[in-house]
């Protein structure tokens, strides 16, 4: 009876003989692996971690008599020392009236950078930024919020306002979790940042 001979799978699906798999492929394969499993269980435990912390976060709300602005809730420990808080993000979706606004608010940036140079470039740049949208259609909120914030006395400007407040479509979007702790209450909090950027090793 022939020795069966055993083979790993390649890339191409095709199955190679272990003994010409060089010692290098093979320890990078066990490497890769062993990380990947190890990704799999500390992910594993985030989502629980998270879970856990809604959970016990939404229970807290709903002993308060009101909560913050549009859902946010904030709590600290006894001592001051610990505060989690629960942010809302809210997005701003676009419809085609927004290309109007545009039109008309860029409109007067043009018209005071051609009397008064470059000045008038930063305000150019804020209606570019506020009407730039991310990768998933949406708008800056904090760069349209601060748009609609400014009186002007320009009838372009306001009309182009007016249909910008109008045309904007509020979303709830990703809520977020931040833990902050700190060593008195004299001091700023510091958040525990749960990305794994952020646990790199020290070369120390």
């Amino acid at each position: 009876m022939a020795r069966q001979v055993e083979t790993w799978t390649d890339a191409n699906g095709q199955a190679v003989p272990v003994n010409r798999i060089t010692p290098y492929e093979k320890a990078r394969t066990r490497a890769v692996c062993r990380v990947v499993k190890a990704a799999g269980k500390a992910r594993a435990i985030l989502e629980a971690f998270m879970q856990e912390a809604i959970r016990e976060m939404d229970s807290l709300a709903r002993l308060k008599d009101s909560l913050g602005e549009k859902g946010n809730f904030s709590a600290r420990s006894f001592d001051g020392l610990f505060q989690v808080s629960i942010r809302q993000q809210y997005n701003i979706r676009l419809d085609e009236r927004v290309c109007k606004a545009r039109e008309l608010m860029l409109d007067y940036a043009n018209r005071e950078l051609a009397k008064t140079g470059d000045s008038a470039c930063l305000l150019k740049q804020m209606v570019e930024a506020a009407f730039k949208t991310d990768r998933f259609g949406f708008l800056p909120r904090s760069e349209v919020n601060k748009l609609l914030g400014y009186v002007v006395k320009d009838a372009a400007w306001n009309e182009g306002a007016a249909i910008l407040r109008q045309a904007l479509t509020t979303e709830r979007g990703k809520r977020y979790l931040r833990v902050e702790t700190r060593n008195s209450v004299q001091g700023e909090f510091m958040p525990i940042r749960l990305d794994a950027a952020d646990c790199w090793p020290s070369e120390a």
